[in-house]
């Protein structure tokens, strides 16, 4: 199984967009690529703005590859937009670049937040509009070759009864490795993607860790992510929400000490690839600093929840 971390916090933008391709199939996950509207009273430093075009010049060159590209739910960075976009380096055309003619697995509308709702409906006949085949994946199952897809049931984005609503993850086993990519749980602060990695029995698990920039429901997580490590895969990728804080190794150290008495490699997008992080979100009031540029207005219709 190939793994080839594309977009994501190490990386320089919000994203986790991830290609995996084994024998039989090629997926990308969430091909979307974002920035943070205001960060520390700032909109977008420009080396964020070329990191996206950067990111998104790659997403189109991978899901041009694709076979399958998935849509875990509906916040601006996991998926191309239909509508122009400089935050999302898009022109308006690049989600038919991106899904025209593919296989796209999607979060149903169900247990969605009226936001993400109404992105869904304008996602979905953007889809059909580029003749993309849309199925909803929640709880569903493909088996391609010796390659198994399985998407888990609904998952709390957060805390239960988060306003954000659900997402889906997906598990993919090529009869050797099994990658489970569990994006925005936040932590995991709930039982609920646990379990489903319990199931799967991953040797490589992508979660989108626990937002301590923010502070909230740190202690839930650093218990799910300790549950998780017990599962024993021999990779656990830490992304998303977490990186945006320049202290998030300080902050899971208990969970890096646990991960490391295990035998369990932890890691980053960036570090799959041999590089070093580039928290340029968390980076972005020294960037101003140390950089100084004419700060744009913020993006109208981009709100921070994503």
């Amino acid at each position: 199984m190939e793994i080839l971390p594309v977009g994501e916090e190490s990386l320089g933008v919000r994203s986790m967009c991830l290609y995996v391709e084994t024998r039989d199939v090629r997926i990308l996950f969430d091909a979307g690529v974002s920035l943070a509207p205001r960060r520390f009273g700032l909109p977008p430093h420009p080396r964020e703005l070329e990191r996206a075009r950067s990111v998104r010049g790659e997403i189109v060159r991978l899901a041009q590859q694709a076979d399958i590209i998935t849509v875990s739910h509906y916040h601006r960075d996991h998926f191309t937009p239909w509508y122009p976009s400089v935050y999302m380096a898009t022109d308006g055309e690049t989600y038919k670049k991106v899904y025209g003619g593919k296989k796209v697995l999607m979060k149903s509308p169900a247990d969605l937040n009226w936001s993400q709702r109404r992105r869904h409906y304008g996602l979905a006949k953007a889809l059909q509009e580029a003749g993309a085949e849309a199925v909803y994946a929640d709880g569903g199952e493909w088996r391609i070759g010796g390659t198994v897809i399985r998407a888990s049931p609904p998952l709390w984005h957060g805390p239960a009864g988060s306003k954000t609503g659900r997402v889906i993850a997906f598990a993919v086993s090529d009869g050797e490795e099994r990658l489970v990519f569990v994006p925005d749980v936040e932590g995991p602060v709930e039982p609920e993607p646990v379990a489903f990695l319990e199931e799967v029995k991953p040797t490589v698990v992508v979660v989108g860790g626990p937002p301590t920039y923010l502070g909230w429901e740190l202690e839930r997580a650093l218990q799910r992510l300790t549950e998780i490590i017990d599962i024993g895969p021999h990779t656990l990728v830490l992304a998303h929400h977490l990186l945006r804080d320049l202290a998030w190794r300080e902050k899971i150290e208990a969970v890096l000490q646990r991960a490391e008495k295990r035998g369990v490699r932890v890691a980053t997008y960036a570090g799959l690839l041999g590089r070093k992080d580039e928290l340029l979100e968390a980076m972005r009031r020294d960037l101003y600093a140390a950089e100084p540029a004419a700060a744009q207005p913020a993006e109208e219709g981009i709100d921070e929840g994503d």
